[in-house]
């Protein structure tokens, strides 16, 4: 008999209310050994005293037999007191009770192997437990509510129609003409396919962007004022400003919200090309490394310099800007501020969320598992298009869209053989918190 798992189900022990979850074909004689009375009726949260090895505690209990129930399990949630003491004592009686530890993500595991949950919804659980951001967040709930499961569904149905289709064909192959009459529908199907799929694959990039926290990296010569720049940014003082070249030494970097988006802005030392004492030159090599990490840079140049003599090559966005302008404007087309005075920081600030929101597109909700299986579901749909053109044999064109449904599907969480390998979900899953 599979084990009754337990787990604490919120956050953290320390808050005002904690929720221990059981699943598992033992969850109800487990939570029995533990309640004093009976067990509540299914799906009614009744106040209960549970009998612990020293004392009694006041709790709330609900039960949710299977499969109606999130793991599809026997289902007993105990809401209990907060406070690690307490809540600890509570597992303990858990456990001496008959249940076992649960592992990270084995309830939701356990959700996936009794179909309560796509294998993607999955992901996007652990996405929206991680989630820093607004947006963020609002992808994996997508994830979560089943959005691009049920798109993929009916993708992979379509692409099974046309697969029967090529296949029963594959009998009459002497007939030309009339499969010749098919190959022309066959083809702007597949095309149907490759635009929607190639639409996810070409908003991936600004779903990530969405999901993860940009690094924006603030460079340029010293005295450019670029730590006044990322204090009035920040909208605090955070990094050390002084008139003095070289003051910073080593780089800085501090969160900061850009509209619904999340960023980690760094200031760094300044790039120049005279010799430095050997603590600012290690300092201009952490910068460099900084500039080629960057998903954004801000290229920082004083009002009252000359153009800087050295600049690294940037790749990515980079947003030139001319500091200082209260003392005047050399620079024309860049965006000019002023760090004292906060004057020109509403540019620099929209420039980073031009980044984040692309070219205008919706982000696709897509992980970068999700990525590479489409990827490839694509790569066997353009096959089967270009030997569709060459005439070819109509087993490869039935081979490739069946490539293209199986990768599909692994998106979800299937294979031919049903789920996916157990390396793949052991991978996923590691990555959630015990609760879940």
């Amino acid at each position: 008999m599979r084990a009754t798992i337990v787990g604490i189900a919120t956050g953290t022990p320390d808050g005002g209310v904690a929720v221990l979850r059981l699943s598992g074909p033992a969850a109800q004689a487990v939570a029995k050994e533990v309640i004093a009375g009976e067990l509540p009726p299914p799906r009614r949260l009744l106040r209960r005293s549970l009998i612990l090895a020293n004392s009694q505690e006041d709790a709330l209990v609900v039960s949710m037999p299977a499969p109606r129930s999130f793991t599809g399990e026997d289902v007993v949630e105990l809401h209990v007191h907060g406070g690690r003491g307490n809540v600890q004592e509570v597992m303990a009686a858990l456990l001496a009770a008959g249940a076992t530890a649960a592992g990270p993500g084995e309830f939701t595991r356990r959700a996936f192997e009794h179909g309560r949950l796509g294998l993607e919804q999955a992901e996007g659980l652990a996405a929206l437990i991680g989630a820093q951001t607004a947006a963020a967040a609002a992808q994996a709930r997508r994830l979560v509510a089943g959005e691009l499961g049920r798109r993929i569904d009916a993708i992979c149905e379509a692409i099974g129609e046309l697969r029967a289709e090529v296949e029963a064909n594959l009998d009459f192959s002497e007939e030309e003409e009339r499969i010749a009459e098919d190959l022309p529908r066959w083809q702007v199907t597949i095309l149907v396919f490759l635009e929607e799929l190639g639409g996810w694959l070409r908003r991936f990039e600004s779903g990530r962007r969405a999901r993860e926290a940009a690094r924006v990296v603030l460079a340029g010569p010293p005295n450019a004022g670029k730590s006044s720049l990322f204090n009035a940014l920040l909208g605090h003082e955070r990094a050390i400003v002084a008139p003095l070249p070289g003051t910073t030494r080593d780089y800085v970097e501090a969160r900061v919200a850009i509209g619904e988006y999340e960023a980690v802005l760094v200031d760094t030392a300044g790039l120049r090309a005279e010799e430095a004492d050997p603590v600012e030159a290690a300092g201009i090599v952490r910068s460099r490394e900084q500039v080629a990490a960057a998903d954004v840079v801000i290229w920082v140049e004083g009002a009252d310099a000359p153009p800087a003599r050295e600049r690294p090559a940037l790749h990515g966005l980079v947003i030139e800007v001319e500091n200082k302008r209260d003392l005047g404007e050399s620079r024309p087309g860049w965006l000019g501020v002023c760090s004292s005075s906060g004057d020109g920081l509403e540019g620099v600030v929209e420039a980073i969320r031009r980044w984040f929101v692309g070219d205008g597109e919706e982000p696709w909700i897509g992980l970068a598992r999700h990525y590479e299986r489409a990827s490839e579901a694509v790569a066997a749909l353009t096959t089967a298009a270009r030997e569709l053109e060459a005439a070819a044999p109509l087993e490869i064109v039935a081979f490739q869209l069946a490539v293209a449904e199986r990768r599909l599907a692994e998106i979800r969480g299937l294979s031919a053989a049903g789920p996916v390998g157990e390396e793949v979900l052991a991978r996923i899953f590691a990555r959630f918190c015990i609760g879940k």
